[in-house]
């Protein structure tokens, strides 16, 4: 028969070639099968990469045989994606996650100013030697270098157009006000001079309801408004000068609740001042010029120097080393200490731009330290601190467990699809060596 007349060989051949095509068909068909069945908890842990974390979530949620997941991040996800993988969490997933490289530990904040002029201070804490881009729904506000001290970067804007973004490279963080600040009163107590009539000018100029009770002589008060020292009436007590000490126990009382301060350089020296003033005072230092270039005009004014008298002092500031105005908080309020008694000097002196910039400057003063009564405002979800809203959600990073495999490598692979080639080929090759078609 025709089965006898083949060689040993030739019958080898034969058996070789029908075992490379059933282990080729046995194949395709696990690969088809592979891919086709239904998805499968993973060895160990579920893997997703950041790329893929959208389709793994969908996944996650709706495959009750997933019971432990892992993401793979390179930058901090977003609020809907983090939210979604805490869900999950919740829902009995063990939900782990790492990082390839350290995410920057970055935060926001915006406030309203509290300037009656309006505006925003915006609050940034980033890397060091970071650049960091500032936008809002405008555009770019400003490009600053974090530079390598510092504890962060603080910009103030006269207006802002919705949240306010900060961006460090492929990081970035976006936050808004969350409330509107209600003006108070400012109370202005001094004698009465050019100093404390230009003050109370210049708030007043600004848009501050000032309030002032200026001494005239020992028993004789030129009075302006009613001098209520009340956080339910009034933000910022402005004690220029040692005529404060008569109502000591009031401003005492009134920093207590929270109120905010500013000592003079002559009422910083009172003894009732004596444990809420950030510094004691140093020699007089004089100006550093005759002139009041609008670059640097309070070069031109002399101050007494101040010397911090505790930690927590924050030097508000400085010329040529020396301390020229300090800040500490007192309990819930701020104090702050200047060390200029003659800032009328500059508004009267300067150039043109010198009755805004004095006006400014005080105005600057009297909102850093204003008892912010605040109106809650409704503002759109942001992300203000991704990787502390990440660890709060999911925890501290973990290490991917081992075992684990990314939910990517799940599927047909390279190998088998070789596989099959490879004894195809060798299928083919043996037939046309035996003559065969």
């Amino acid at each position: 028969m025709w089965w006898c007349m083949r060689s040993r060989a030739d019958r080898g051949r034969v058996a070789l070639e029908r075992a490379l095509r059933a282990a080729s068909v046995a194949l395709l068909a696990w690969m088809l099968w592979t891919a086709l069945r239904p998805r499968a908890t993973v060895t160990g842990v579920d893997v997703a990469r950041e790329a893929t974390l959208p389709a793994a979530l969908a996944r996650w949620s709706t495959d009750s045989r997933v019971r432990s997941a892992h993401v793979l991040l390179d930058t901090a996800p977003g609020a809907l994606r983090r939210d979604w993988l805490a869900a999950l969490a919740h829902a009995g997933v063990a939900v782990g996650w790492s990082s390839s490289s350290a995410f920057p530990a970055v935060a926001l904040e915006a406030r309203p100013s509290g300037d009656p002029a309006g505006g925003a201070r915006v609050l940034v804490a980033a890397p060091r030697n970071a650049t960091i881009a500032l936008s809002d729904n405008a555009g770019t506000l400003t490009d600053v270098h974090r530079g390598t001290t510092g504890a962060g970067v603080s910009f103030a804007l006269p207006a802002l157009d919705g949240p306010a973004r900060a961006q460090f490279g492929v990081h970035g963080v976006a936050g808004a006000p969350r409330d509107s600040v209600l003006l108070r009163r400012v109370v202005v107590l001094g004698r009465a001079g050019w100093e404390a009539k230009f003050v109370v000018a210049a708030l007043e100029e600004r848009g501050w309801p000032v309030s002032a009770r200026l001494s005239v002589a020992p028993t004789v008060d030129v009075a302006q408004g009613t001098i209520d020292l009340d956080t339910s009436r009034t933000a910022v007590v402005i004690a220029l000068d040692s005529t404060a000490a008569r109502d000591a126990s009031r401003i005492m009382r009134f920093v207590r609740q929270g109120g905010g301060l500013i000592l003079g350089a002559d009422a910083a020296r009172l003894a009732a001042f004596a444990s809420i003033a950030p510094a004691s005072q140093g020699a007089r230092v004089r100006a550093a010029t005759l002139a009041f270039a609008s670059a640097a005009p309070r070069r031109a004014l002399a101050f007494q120097a101040l010397i911090p008298k505790r930690a927590g002092v924050i030097a508000l500031e400085t010329r040529d080393g020396r301390i020229v105005a300090a800040a500490q908080r007192a309990g819930v309020a701020r104090v702050v200490q200047i060390g200029y008694d003659e800032t009328w000097r500059w508004r009267m002196s300067g150039d043109e731009s010198a009755p805004a910039a004095h006006r400014a400057w005080w105005s600057a003063l009297a909102a850093s330290v204003a008892y912010r009564g605040a109106l809650p405002i409704a503002v759109r979800a942001t992300d203000a601190a991704p990787l502390a809203h990440l660890v709060g959600a999911l925890g501290a990073p973990v290490a991917v467990p081992i075992g684990s495999s990314p939910a990517e490598r799940q599927g047909i692979r390279a190998w088998m699809a070789i596989g099959v080639m490879v004894m195809l080929l060798a299928e083919w090759a043996s037939r046309r060596m035996r003559g065969q078609r």
